[in-house]
């Protein structure tokens, strides 16, 4: 089976600070994968925190144990990882009325 993907999209969801497990942990995030036919995947389950170095770090869906449910090649990854902090940075925009 060949598929091509035309379009990747991130959905962010903020976690409140009285909702976090860890006061690090900022907000999860979601990755949509559609193909040119309309087919599409979601993979659930990124997190999004604070580094100790002022930055932000994202984490595949992982177990408690580090059992990582999904492997990236190293290049589209850190491609991924970016989109993810964009498009969490875009969430924290307060929306104005």
């Amino acid at each position: 089976m060949k598929i091509n993907f035309q379009e990747i999209t991130v959905k962010v969801n903020l976690i409140s600070e009285e909702n976090r497990k860890h006061p690090n942990i900022l907000a999860s995030a979601s990755i949509t994968l559609k193909s040119e036919d309309g087919y599409y995947f979601t993979i659930a389950g990124f997190t999004i925190w604070n580094s100790k170095y002022g930055e932000f770090n994202v984490t595949v869906p992982q177990n408690q144990r580090r059992f990582k449910y999904c492997q990236f090649e190293p290049g589209f990854l850190k491609r991924l990882k970016l989109e993810i902090i964009k498009a969490y940075e875009y969430a924290k925009i307060p929306i104005i009325d």
